[in-house]
């Protein structure tokens, strides 16, 4: 599997638009890897995880959201979905997109089609809201999902309380498996049984590294040092081996590290720091 990360920043992104602190101004003096948008990335060119600051990703990346068919989202928070960017004009689209996400994550979608019916309800030209076709998919956590050619297992995150049902994501094809757990804490008690149990072993772990190192102040993030603790937790279970490759991402202005500050810090550890446009084959 090949995966391209277009973007890995926390919420706000790096440089934060109004923001001077030491992070934020290093990133506009050297951009580079210090550049981080909002969460998205690629599968192999087909599948997508999360979708948001599409467009920069289009310009500035190479995206083209005409191939992929087919996106996990973790949760309905703006840097991880960002529905408004879904109900264009397109022109030529045959082919529906599907989204996949909890059913309390994925009701706004709906909302958003039903506004641009309504929007374009009096006009001249009548609207369907269908210019770009959209298909909706709820799914229930722990279950099994065979989607765009791979097995997904959606796993409770620790965010946000029940309030939205974020999900971390099992993605598995040709013997190859992955665990993508963004914009969570520690994880759950059930989804730390389910890890223990499933006999799956990973070849990326990419992690949240939301918060700065021993300043933990949300459960519904991480540090490092929680991400340490995770990686662990999962050694002893199975999931992880001195071969799994795991990364470091959503990381923002709050983790007080520049990129390489970073990597240097957590390479000892055996973790990797992900940057907008990486690429990885595993």
């Amino acid at each position: 599997m090949k995966i391209k990360y277009y973007g890995t920043g926390a919420g706000a992104g790096v440089p934060e638009i109004f923001c001077s602190c030491r992070v934020c101004e290093y990133a506009r003096a050297h951009k580079g890897k210090d550049y981080r948008t909002r969460s998205q990335a690629v599968i192999d060119g087909v599948l997508g995880v999360d979708y948001s600051d599409v467009f920069q990703h289009t310009l500035h990346y190479g995206l083209d959201m005409r191939d992929i068919k087919h996106v996990l989202i973790t949760h309905n928070h703006y840097d991880h979905f960002m529905s408004a960017d879904i109900i264009s004009r397109a022109v030529g689209m045959t082919e529906p997109i599907h989204f996949y996400f909890s059913e309390k994550s994925g009701a706004g979608l709906a909302k958003s089609v039903q506004a641009r019916k309504e929007a374009f309800a009096s006009g001249a030209r009548k609207c369907n809201g269908n210019e770009v076709l959209v298909e909706t998919h709820f799914l229930e956590k722990k279950e099994v999902y065979e989607i765009a050619g791979y097995t997904v297992i959606p796993l409770l995150a620790r965010h946000n309380g029940d309030k939205l049902d974020a999900y971390i994501y099992i993605i598995q094809k040709d013997g190859k498996s992955i665990l993508w757990a963004h914009d969570t804490g520690k994880f759950r008690t059930e989804t730390k049984e389910y890890l223990k149990e499933c006999g799956i072993r990973f070849d990326m772990v990419s992690l949240d590294c939301t918060l700065k190192r021993g300043d933990q102040i949300t459960s519904g993030h991480m540090d490092v040092d929680w991400c340490l603790e995770m990686v662990e937790l999962m050694r002893e279970y199975g999931n992880v081996d001195d071969k799994t490759r795991i990364f470091l991402s959503h990381i923002g202005h709050l983790v007080e590290r520049t990129h390489d500050e970073l990597a240097a810090e957590v390479a000892p550890l055996g973790m990797e720091v992900a940057y907008d446009g990486l690429e990885v084959e595993i």
